[in-house]
């Protein structure tokens, strides 16, 4: 190993509970340069807490690794300040991130982080692992772009890996992997097509959807064996995939959770 060679490892723990009637913060650890942004009250009571990473993007050999825990009652929205810019691996080693969330019967966790873009040449893996107790309520999304295409990087990044797993009173409700090596497969209609743009999300709820929100063409839902709320949308401009995104989240959180729209202040 190169005695020039420098990589960064950030750590985050949240423990989140309530006093009185409002949720908040009990506990944080953080190790630079992953840290939060003092969290506050949404008008719905739910507390937002931003998750920043200062320097200029992750890059290859980067570790993060960002802990959760959500107790009974407690209601919470984790945000993400700007997107993850993965940048270049020149030795092809990854940079990696794992995530773990913990929430009580009774409590509601909300994860969604800005886009994930991949420069050419980088490597990302992230792991993604949610434990619910029976009645609690879990939902995250998650966005990527084809590169930088504004810079002609369509599609050139080295790799990129995401795995959702979650379980509910001990029973795997939901499992996701996406793997992408560019290559001529990934143009193929189905995984990206014309699209630079792509999404992914997850609901668990108590509820049930009764209609389901659809947009012809660019985004889809259903729901897993272990009856978690999917979605998948692409697009070939950004600013559509977030707009369908927040259309279709907005529908899902209502039925399930019977929640009003999140306002949201950055």
């Amino acid at each position: 190993m190169s005695l020039l060679r420098q990589t960064r490892i950030g750590l985050l723990e949240l423990h989140f509970g309530v006093r009185g009637v409002k949720t908040l913060l009990l506990r944080d650890l953080q190790k630079a340069p992953l840290m939060i942004v003092r969290p506050f009250e949404l008008p719905c009571g739910t507390l937002m807490a931003f998750i920043v990473n200062p320097t200029g993007g992750v890059m290859g050999g980067d570790h993060s690794e960002i802990r959760v825990q959500v107790d009974s009652g407690a209601r919470v929205l984790i945000l993400t300040q700007s997107a993850t810019r993965v940048q270049p691996s020149p030795t092809g080693e990854a940079a990696t991130q794992d995530i773990s969330f913990t929430v009580q019967a009774g409590a509601r966790l909300e994860y969604y982080p800005e886009r994930t873009i991949p420069f050419a040449g980088s490597c990302f893996r992230q792991r993604i692992r949610v434990i619910l107790e029976d009645g609690a309520e879990f939902g995250a999304t998650e966005t990527l772009a084809a590169g930088r295409v504004q810079s002609g990087e369509r599609l050139a990044f080295g790799e990129y890996q995401s795995r959702t797993e979650i379980f509910q009173a001990g029973n795997r409700v939901f499992l996701d992997k996406q793997k992408l090596k560019p290559s001529g497969y990934t143009r193929a209609p189905g995984v990206w097509g014309q699209a630079d743009y792509g999404a992914s999300g997850v609901w668990v709820g108590a509820r049930e959807m009764e209609e389901w929100p659809k947009r012809t063409g660019r985004l889809t839902t259903g729901h897993s064996a272990g009856g978690a709320v999917w979605l998948r949308a692409v697009a070939e401009r950004g600013p559509e995939l977030d707009a369908d995104l927040l259309w279709a989240s907005t529908a899902i959180r209502q039925q399930l959770f019977g929640a009003t729209p999140l306002q949201v202040r950055r």
